[in-house]
């Protein structure tokens, strides 16, 4: 196998952390371009290119000889976003995305284009309307009927979702809501499934299954998820997630998630956003590497297929935490044996950096209010000091 080297591109820390070992550990040697210092030693990062000005990573990306590189990843939403809406031609931005043609432009970062295209390739979706403007919006959520969800074209996090029960959730959200058009979809009872997962030219290589156990905030990011051994699984969501690739021209990492229901327990897709997630090395825990995978393509071409052998040394299911996303106490306390799953725990200084940011949130949520401005200008320089010394290890 000829050697291979991947581009990692974006912002988001929590979402690429984990992005240059795993793929290290497929055999690839990595290069970034983003404007956070953390990944500067990073040890499984080769050439590292900063960018002082975030407006300026598309142009540095599109720079770059892209020939070289046998994967390009791009990090997160923001990342993504910034290169659809660029003054690059089509062409140039399919060389940086995860998509195999032009059409499949219309759904990257777009809840109203990934619905239309579920639709079209007949994947099972929650039933939706996109409304123009308030008077189709309250049309529609009528049709539709309570509950529903509104949520603005492009958004990540859970951020731009709104819940409407009654009449009277409608009319406050037609009078702060500035953005259209929107999706209106109509809320599943079930189970919330992540199904995220690896394609190489719209095709499936490696994915995950677990079961969303805890959120922070009502549409915020999972902090704990039972994963299960994907051999356990029907090959009809084997057959679903292959489907899932060819509608979405998919040709890297993808953010699956979906609702079981609880009515006839089908699978409905409400997620597929196209970059890694958080949790995009975590299979490793119970036996499962995604890097074996995507290293076996690169070296043979072989995709997933089911039956997919069980892992024998490993339970079928197991509960993980995310290291920066559960409560203090349980992180000081070790709950959930977090320890143990924290990525790249050998490299210290991006666990310190990660604290001091939790820390951080909790107090400006607790403290902040309670705190005279000018004792709460002093923490902040404490909480900037402590962020200077951590960098300081890192650059």
């Amino acid at each position: 196998m000829e050697n291979l080297q991947a581009l990692l591109v974006g912002e988001n820390v929590e979402l690429m952390i984990a992005v240059p070992t795993l793929l290290s550990r497929a055999g690839f040697v990595v290069d970034v371009i983003t404007n956070c210092y953390i990944f500067k030693k990073h040890p499984a990062i080769r050439n590292f290119v900063f960018v002082a000005n975030y407006d300026d990573i598309t142009r540095t990306a599109s720079e770059k000889n892209k020939k070289n590189y046998s994967l390009i990843v791009i990090g997160d939403d923001n990342t993504l976003s910034k290169i659809l809406n660029s003054d690059l031609s089509d062409e140039e931005k399919l060389e940086l995305l995860p998509i195999m043609t032009i059409k499949n432009l219309d759904h990257i970062y777009s809840k109203i284009g990934l619905s239309r295209v579920f639709q079209e390739f007949g994947i099972n979706t929650p039933e939706f309307r996109i409304a123009k403007d308030k008077s189709e919006l309250k049309k529609f959520v009528e049709s539709l009927g309570y509950p529903v969800l509104v949520k603005i074209d492009s958004s990540g996090g859970g951020f731009g979702v709104s819940e409407c029960s009654s009449n009277g959730d409608v009319e406050v959200l037609l009078n702060k809501l500035q953005t259209y058009p929107v999706l209106l979809q109509k809320k599943m009872q079930g189970v919330e499934l992540d199904l995220s997962g690896f394609y190489q030219n719209s095709k499936l290589i490696h994915f995950s299954c677990s079961r969303i156990e805890r959120v922070n905030g009502k549409f915020g990011a999972s902090a704990l998820r039972t994963y299960v051994q994907i051999a356990h699984l029907k090959k009809e969501i084997f057959d679903e997630l292959n489907l899932l690739g060819k509608a979405l021209g998919a040709n890297g990492f993808v953010n699956v998630a979906c609702i079981q229901s609880d009515h006839d327990q089908k699978r409905y897709y409400i997620e597929a956003d196209m970059r890694p997630n958080a949790w995009v090395d975590f299979s490793k825990y119970f036996g499962d590497d995604p890097a074996v995978q995507i290293n076996n393509f690169f070296s043979t071409s072989n995709t997933l297929q089911h039956p997919y052998p069980i892992n024998l040394a490993y339970p079928d299911k197991i509960l993980l935490p995310y290291f920066s996303r559960i409560k203090l106490w349980e992180l000081a306390t070790n709950r959930y044996c977090v320890w143990k799953y924290t990525p790249n725990r050998d490299h210290l200084a991006i666990i310190l950096y990660l604290i001091i940011r939790k820390i951080k949130t909790s107090v400006i949520k607790v403290c902040k209010p309670l705190m005279p401005d000018k004792y709460w200008i002093k923490l902040k320089y404490v909480y900037q000091k402590s962020r200077n010394s951590i960098l300081n290890i890192l650059v």
